[in-house]
């Protein structure tokens, strides 16, 4: 039999075809492995291709043979198809990727399961829908962050808002900042880099972040920082909206026990204030946001001090409520 031109690539072309073309429920016939071999200019016989697939065990490849001998299909993947959907429904609902870096990673996890399970994973992403990021350079913008934290250096950028004509505005007139990185936080789908800066941390939103440089300055705060309870700063700032840190007590419905672990842990210490409420005292950052998440509980939560946590909560509604008069 005259050999194909491709013939040297024979073993990289049938793995690859066990990647593609088969799973744990579609397997392939051995006329079915000869045609792709042909069709990629590979001549082969059936005992050839039995003394290959013993060379990607070998190799580590779990290709079975189905009881009758009839059939082949690849089982020990990376990743299962649950854990792709689960990933690829990430990737696609993350505020803070844009819809173009969106499709892009979507289309590099395809390439980890077969054919058959990729149309799977693209209905999963058409019922996906949410407002996306604008700035297409956060994961840019976290690899000099990332960099400079490993080399323990400061990092450089200007810092953003935008204007109601969609235009970007940036602080400080353009004026780059220059921080201590000491890490980057997830909250409500947005990244943020936690920094060190004129003698306190403080947080900045990393797709409001331009011209991100790795900085020559050694970085400050190493003692700051290494005193912080990484957990309990996450629990008590609210959307990363930094605030005077106050000890805060609350009186909660019994049916926000969920709300109140979510928000704050279950490491908290909680009273019985009656058979319909329970109190709680927890360390907060009291900002705007904080006030806005009480509002949005409504009834079911009561602020009780100390005093002036409770006075900015009643100058805040009368606020609002001179706009409604």
């Amino acid at each position: 039999m005259a050999r194909g031109k491709n013939q040297k690539l024979k073993l990289l072309y049938l793995k690859q075809f066990f990647e593609e073309m088969t799973d744990e429920n579609h397997p392939a016939t051995m006329p079915d492995i000869l045609a792709y071999l042909e069709k990629h200019e590979v001549q082969a016989e059936r005992k050839s291709i039995y003394d290959d697939l013993y060379s990607l065990a070998d190799f580590g490849m779990d290709v079975r043979k189905d009881e009758r001998g009839k059939s082949y299909q690849w089982m020990d993947r990376t990743f299962e198809l649950s854990e792709l959907k689960l990933i690829t429904d990430s990737v696609a609902s993350s505020k803070f990727l844009s819809e173009k870096k969106s499709e892009t990673l979507i289309k590099k996890l395809g390439t980890l399961c077969s054919e058959y399970q990729r149309k799977e994973l693209r209905r999963q992403v058409r019922v996906l829908g949410r407002a996306k990021s604008m700035n297409n350079s956060v994961l840019i913008n976290a690899d000099h962050i990332h960099a400079a934290i490993a080399a323990n250096t400061t990092v450089t950028f200007k810092y953003f808002h935008y204007n109601i004509k969609m235009e970007r505005e940036y602080s400080r007139k353009g004026e780059p900042y220059e921080v201590s990185p000491w890490a980057l936080l997830y909250d409500n789908n947005n990244y943020y880099l936690l920094a060190y800066t004129e003698g306190d941390f403080r947080t900045f939103r990393v797709d409001r972040m331009a011209s991100v440089v790795q900085g020559t300055k050694d970085r400050e705060g190493k003692d700051a920082f290494e005193k912080m309870d990484m957990a309990a700063y996450s629990r008590s700032t609210f959307g990363m909206y930094n605030g005077k840190e106050e000890w805060v007590e609350m009186v909660f419905q019994n049916r926000m026990i969920d709300t109140v672990i979510d928000q704050f842990g279950k490491d908290i210490r909680l009273t019985k204030e009656d058979d319909q409420h329970f109190r709680i005292t927890v360390p907060v950052s009291v900002s705007p946001q904080f006030f806005a998440w009480v509002f949005g509980l409504g009834n079911y939560v009561t602020i009780k001090g100390p005093d002036s946590v409770v006075k900015q909560m009643k100058d805040m509604l009368a606020k609002v409520g001179k706009r409604y008069e």
